[in-house]
């Protein structure tokens, strides 16, 4: 049996409560800064952490104002969203020769998700009212992310069956390209996180609603 590692890794971002927070057009977008990385979770099969991204004020107007100044930014679209999942997926597997060629006798999937959440860092200055919609907001978000990350997880073990299920190539190396052609071709055609997102509203069904007002995010 031959060993073969295939470090092939595909980044996808999916932003939360896409139309849920964001003030004002026009002016410049300030730059993101992330402080405190947290590790949720590490296995065999991936990895889970959560960065935050601080925020201030004692209104709603002002909690709204700085999510959109600090929030993550997506280039894509221009505009900035209050919570983010990314997510990559690395494919390894072994390979046998066999009477037909070369085929896949093991493969593994490693999933690894990093959440990016808004920390509101004087909170104590606020009225309790506005601090309990606050937390509520955010622990809806923070599940609504999660479920992004166990969608990326439900497709890697799917890539991992498919590799497994390839038949045999004459050469290793076809096999190669065609276990690398397969996992991309997975990840790029999968729809399930973008359904997620529609059938949410971005979180919003969940709860991750702050406040009951839906303002769509601003471009830059």
């Amino acid at each position: 049996m031959h060993r073969v590692w295939v470090a092939s890794v595909l980044a996808v971002p999916f932003a939360a409560v896409m139309s849920l927070i964001g003030v004002q057009n026009g002016g410049l977008a300030a730059p993101t800064a992330y402080l405190d990385e947290v590790k949720l979770a590490e296995t065999s099969k991936g990895t889970e952490t959560v960065k935050y991204y601080d925020v201030r004020g004692s209104s709603i107007d002002e909690l709204r104002r700085d999510v959109f100044s600090r929030g993550p930014y997506d280039e894509r679209n221009g505009q900035r969203y209050a919570g983010w999942a990314e997510w990559r997926i690395q494919w390894s597997f072994d390979r046998r020769v066999v009477p037909q060629g070369c085929a896949v006798s093991r493969a593994a999937t490693e999933t690894h998700v990093q959440y990016t959440l808004p920390r509101w860092v004087d909170a104590d200055k606020a009225p309790a009212e506005l601090r309990k919609r606050w937390q509520e907001f955010v622990e809806a978000l923070m599940q609504h992310e999660l479920g992004h990350g166990q969608l990326a997880r439900e497709l890697a073990d799917r890539i991992e069956f498919a590799i497994e299920s390839l038949p045999p190539e004459p050469t290793c190396e076809e096999l190669d390209r065609k276990v690398n052609e397969l996992a991309t071709r997975m990840i790029l055609e999968d729809d399930t996180q973008e359904a997620y997102d529609r059938e949410t509203l971005h979180g919003q069904t969940q709860g991750a609603a702050f406040p009951s007002i839906v303002v769509r995010a601003s471009a830059k």
